[in-house]
């Protein structure tokens, strides 16, 4: 038992150097195969454990196939993993693979609708003193916009290449959805000002026609009275 003990460090550490090496990708079917190696280095026969961190953001239900490994939840980590334990002979290397979904892929139609409402927000700025700022803003949006296109173009056999090509387009989806909103919070300031100045010409256009009633009453009113007046005199 205290021979155990003392060995089991040196395997576990050794057989999860060995599975950080061999990952590997899979294209078909849009997703990603990991393939893990664990090796026994001892000369006695023993129980090799395996447990891998996967990225985060794969979820349990994002596991296509795991074969006989399990899948947990770690809190600290803020991630999931894969785990199990194999009795190994010997110098003996255990092969494992993993398929999961290709989860690090931005829907090119999420591109397309930003694109398309930070055209429509830049078109409400026209004819107003804003819309230099709001062009700047656009042409902010869709330049980054290219860029994930552009990054998601890439094509890699690494899965590691991969998730940080993915996390650095999101990064930029949402670099570019805090300057549509930028755009959005300058038109909701913009919009009051419009309506204001159109509720103010539609009040003063009120009490202009109900002036020009009113003097038009006055008018008949002094008519139909002088009218009155001269018929009395007649009588």
């Amino acid at each position: 038992m205290r021979n155990k003990e003392l060995k089991f460090p040196r395997y576990f550490i050794f057989t999860f150097l060995m599975l950080c090496s061999f990952f590997a990708v899979a294209q078909a079917h849009a997703s990603i195969t990991l393939r893990l190696m664990a090796v026994n280095p001892a000369d006695s026969e023993q129980t090799v454990p395996i447990k891998v961190y996967l990225p985060l953001e794969v979820k349990p239900e994002d596991v296509i196939y795991k074969g006989d490994l399990e899948v947990a939840y770690d809190a600290q980590q803020g991630s999931y993993y894969v785990f199990g334990e194999y009795q190994l002979k010997p110098k003996e290397v255990l092969e494992k693979e993993i398929e999961i979904k290709d989860v690090w892929i931005i829907d090119q139609s999420q591109i397309a609708l930003l694109r398309q409402e930070a055209k429509e927000i830049l078109g409400a700025f026209e004819k107003t003193k804003y819309l230099e700022r709001a062009t700047l803003l656009y042409s902010g949006i869709d330049k980054k916009l290219k860029e994930v296109e552009q990054i998601q173009d890439l094509s890699s056999a690494s899965p590691g290449y991969k998730i940080s090509n993915y996390r650095n387009s999101l990064s930029l989806l949402n670099s570019a959805k805090a300057d549509l909103l930028a755009a959005k919070t300058l038109l909701s300031e913009v919009a009051p000002k419009g309506l204001a100045s159109f509720t103010w010409k539609i009040i003063v256009f009120i009490i202009i026609f109900l002036g020009v009633l009113g003097l038009g009453f006055f008018i008949i009113w002094q008519r139909q009275t002088k009218i009155e007046a001269e018929q009395k005199s007649q009588d």
